[in-house]
């Protein structure tokens, strides 16, 4: 199972630099992939996390990440597409595709926070038919020269769309675990990057896409982003939860590297380690620490 980081661009951390750094030394220690999420205003549960501290943008961390990297995949945990025009995410994505060598997963959403939605002006109840409307929108974009789109939302015809993507299929990594959020990784998806799953949960929604919705398995790339809480406390009591029923790494490192491996047991490829601090030494330390426990997971 390859290993993912989230990179803190959410947690108010202080120099966005130091984002970048931390991205290279994922890379040094033989990270699979970084992610990076998003959010445009602080909506509620934002605010309390982080107050009046900066929540940098996803797709500008991205592109110095891919200066200064070789080797490392880029992922988004996930852009919310309701709030992007497809013309415009499109060239963008796939201006960092060329940019880093086509190392782009494009992770999508449609985002919980509704009064985030009402500062934007843009409807909250459609989001979801919307966003299928963008994931349509950008088949076409990229892969037809001359691309021709007749969608709810948005229509386009009789003019070229460049770049193309580097990669002649550019990852869609669809994020979520609901019903539709599973439709849309039947239709569009490349990936599923669930989030808040216990592996038992995971492996009953794959088992929904493989025999209810016809998904191949061998063609879909599952990840998860997981919270990390690793205990180190002499007077921490081991948690009696069975691991397969778990839903963050939390624990001991033994906890954590069985909760890990009923993760892989279930069907995830690719474990995306969310450290949830703005600490960069912080996150250092525990970039090291994980790389090292899971790295025969």
């Amino acid at each position: 199972m390859k290993l993912g980081y989230s990179v803190p661009n959410n947690q108010g951390v202080d120099a966005v630099g130091n984002l970048v750094e931390l991205a290279t030394e994922a890379e040094r220690l033989g990270y699979n992939s970084v992610w990076v999420s998003e959010h445009l205003f602080h909506a509620e549960y934002v605010a309390k996390r982080l107050g009046d501290r900066p929540y940098f943008d996803p797709l500008t961390v991205l592109t110095a990440i891919a200066c200064s990297t070789s080797r490392i995949r880029l992922g988004t945990s996930v852009l919310v597409l309701p709030w992007h025009h497809p013309a415009r995410l499109g060239k963008m994505i796939a201006t960092l595709d060329h940019l880093s060598q086509g190392r782009v997963d494009l992770g999508v959403g449609v985002a919980i926070a509704e009064e985030e939605f009402n500062n934007l002006n843009i409807s909250f109840a459609d989001r979801g038919q919307r966003t299928d409307d963008v994931l349509a929108s950008l088949e076409a974009l990229w892969y037809q020269d001359v691309p021709e789109h007749d969608g709810p939302y948005y229509k386009f015809s009789g003019q070229r769309f460049e770049p193309k993507p580097v990669q002649t299929r550019l990852p869609v990594h669809v994020g979520g675990g609901a019903p539709p959020a599973l439709r849309r990784v039947a239709k569009f998806g490349q990936g599923w990057h669930a989030l808040g799953k216990s592996p038992n949960e995971l492996g009953a929604d794959l088992a929904t896409l493989r025999d209810s919705m016809g998904v191949k398995m061998e063609d879909l790339h599952v990840s998860i982003r997981c919270v990390v809480d690793l205990v180190t406390d002499p007077d921490y009591e081991p948690w009696d939860k069975p691991f397969a029923d778990r839903r963050t790494l939390k624990g001991t490192p033994e906890e954590v590297c069985a909760t890990a491996k009923s993760y892989r047991d279930a069907g995830v490829d690719e474990l995306v380690l969310d450290f949830g601090t703005r600490d960069i030494d912080q996150n250092r330390k525990n970039l090291v620490e994980l790389a090292e426990l899971l790295r025969d997971v």
